[in-house]
């Protein structure tokens, strides 16, 4: 392969994929609770720095800033819309495919980062997060930016390309916490394994770093002076619990560490099914990111057994992403608590890598001929299982698999080169590139895009989720009303008005606040943080709110009253107990604060809730 056809071959895969990504960009629908921040973040300095959800300054989101602030950066640009959010999130997409390119071609030579690269940009779940507003698209880009430098420290570029490692771990760190130190331990190995000299002081010094930037901007927080808000999903507003509380234990194992344990295993068991070692190819997980796992596993296994005699840069590359994909499965397959399937992000690169070395080295090994129609032939048979789980979409797709498949099999039997490379490739790639395709053609809902997923639409999964907090009696209530962020109602134009001067309280979380601050520059709050189970403010302390002029006029949402009309109160002991909070702060506003007449504040206020007057007493 020439220069110049490798750069023609490389263009090619980051021009698909930034279609893909950029894809009716004009119509997107994100994740409204990050894009009501990211607007907050652009119009106050305060709210930028600390993450903050609303303008006013009463609660945080539940992640660091990292990924917000430079999606803010698209914002402050282009203005606020939703397509400059998803315009950032592709240009970092499209960049991850580029530096995993980079990484790969130094351990394992052109044609097989051009494969990993292809590969990748056509993983369902990640072209799920690229078209969506979650922070997980900046962490995968941060930590390839990582392992790029680690790749350049084994070649024995010097310390500082380990030092430049652990910066970008401990900025994923600040992208979303936790979740960017599971690839340490494949860093280290890589490391471990290819450098030549004064190792272990120098993975040291790197963790070091990695540790100092990671814990940068919690430390500033957790030390602010002044005035700052409440750390969303926390039980205390401390950046340590929502850190290693609600984004760590209460992520692995469940459990009451911040706000949602109960709800969370609730959250976990249905959107990615019971913990287990089967998880990664279950009915919720298995389409996102199982295709090439099989293929994946069993080029580590084959390369381990190979390994004597290899040279340490290329045992540190098996090492680098086989430590970066095994602890990653492990990790997202036996997590206990809150778990989403577009977690599982975070291992397509490593899946794509060993794919892709895996399949260049069986094409290469002729002496074992068999070993590439053997791979392709079982890589299909779990195509086949996951496209069967949706029969009534693409019906014919499954058995075109199979046959491709037979068909590689035919051909390499009969000893071709070309036919078993060309039908191989067709046989793996038609039904991730299938769920590709229709992520980026479908729209999705504003319930859909809270949990990002690629392939045929399903929303029963949420639909459950929603059902564990409303009880079924109000879970379609509820679901419209989700629906509805991206729109400010007439109702609700009405009762922002009549707040003027006054900062306008919605009670029960963000999806009640979300019209007013992706529609207005309106100083508007969310109750209780995201779900409203957190205790900002907690019941006991509204009184003094009310004394001391921080909270006059709170809306409850329609919707809470057509819950309690449907006799929507079927929680489980668990989601209750999370609950509690908001269930006492309702309680006390509506004991001692007045409702204002509809008739007072326009025709359609009725439509938006109640708005209680709490400087006025029953």
């Amino acid at each position: 392969m020439t220069a110049r056809s490798e750069r023609v071959a490389l263009g090619a895969v980051l021009v698909v994929a930034a279609t893909l990504w950029c894809w009716a960009l004009g119509s997107r629908t994100l994740q409204p609770y990050y894009a009501a921040a990211v607007h907050s973040m652009s119009r106050d300095v305060e709210a930028f720095f600390f993450a903050g959800f609303d303008p006013a300054g009463f609660v945080s989101v539940d992640k660091p800033p990292l990924a917000f602030w430079t999606q803010t950066l698209g914002v402050t640009v282009f203005g606020f819309h939703p397509w400059a959010i998803a315009l950032v999130q592709a240009v970092e997409g499209v960049a991850a495919v580029f530096v995993l390119h980079r990484v790969v071609r130094r351990w394992a030579g052109p044609g097989t980062a051009l494969l990993a690269a292809a590969l990748f940009a056509l993983t369902p779940i990640t072209a799920a997060i690229n078209r969506d507003n979650v922070p997980d698209t900046l962490l995968v880009l941060l930590l390839l930016l990582a392992a790029y430098c680690v790749t350049r420290a084994v070649e024995g570029s010097g310390t500082r390309w380990l030092v430049w490692a652990g910066v970008f771990v401990g900025l994923g760190f600040l992208t979303k916490m936790l979740a960017a130190w599971i690839v340490l331990p494949g860093l280290a190995l890589a490391y471990f394994f290819g450098a030549r000299e004064r190792r272990l002081p120098r993975l040291a010094l790197a963790g070091v770093v990695t540790l100092v930037v990671s814990l940068s901007w919690p430390v500033v927080v957790s030390l602010w002076p002044g005035a700052k808000p409440f750390v969303g999903s926390t039980t205390d507003g401390s950046v340590w619990q929502l850190a290693f509380g609600y984004n760590g234990v209460t992520r692995l194992v469940g459990g009451a560490t911040g706000v949602g344990g109960g709800y969370g295993a609730t959250v976990g068991a249905a959107l990615g099914g019971g913990p287990g070692p089967l998880r990664l190819f279950d009915a919720e997980v298995g389409g996102q990111i199982a295709w090439l796992l099989p293929l994946a596993l069993g080029s580590l296994v084959v390369a381990a057994c190979r390994a004597r005699g290899a040279a340490p840069e290329t045992k540190a590359g098996w090492a680098l992403w086989g430590g970066w994909l095994v602890v990653g499965a492990a990790v997202f397959s036996f997590t206990g608590g809150i778990f989403h399937g577009y977690y599982t992000a975070e291992l397509a690169p490593a899946i794509a890598a060993l794919s892709a070395a895996g399949l260049v080295t069986a094409w290469r090994w002729r002496s074992a001929w068999f070993v590439l129609p053997a791979a392709v032939l079982a890589t299909a048979a779990l195509a086949f299982v996951i496209l069967d789980r949706t029969p009534e979409w693409l019906p014919w797709l499954r058995y075109t698999v199979v046959a491709l498949a037979l068909l590689t099999v035919v051909a390499a039997l009969l000893r071709s080169r070309v036919v078993p490379i060309v039908t191989g490739l067709a046989t793996i790639l038609a039904g991730p590139l299938a769920y590709v395709v229709e992520t980026a053609v479908r729209p999705v809902s504003v319930l859909e895009s809270a949990d990002p997923s690629a392939g045929p639409p399903s929303t029963s999964a949420m639909s459950s989720v929603v059902g564990a907090k409303t009880g079924e009696g109000g879970e379609a209530a509820y679901i419209r009303f989700m629906n509805s962020a991206y729109e400010l109602s007439p109702g609700q134009r009405e009762v922002l008005a009549y707040a003027k001067g006054s900062t306008l309280a919605v009670e029960g979380g963000t999806y009640g606040a979300d019209p007013f601050l992706l529609n207005t520059d309106a100083h508007v709050a969310p109750l209780g943080g995201y779900l409203g189970f957190d205790p900002v403010p907690a019941a006991a302390d509204l009184p003094g709110w009310v004394a001391a002029g921080k909270l006059r006029y709170v809306l409850l949402p329609q919707v809470y009253l057509e819950i309690g009309r449907s006799g929507g109160t079927g929680r489980g002991a668990d989601v209750a107990g999370d609950a509690a909070e908001l269930s006492r702060r309702i309680g006390w506003e509506a004991k001692q604060c007045r409702p204002v007449p509809p008739a007072r504040i326009g025709p359609d206020a009725a439509t938006a809730g109640v708005l209680l007057d709490c400087a006025v007493r029953r």
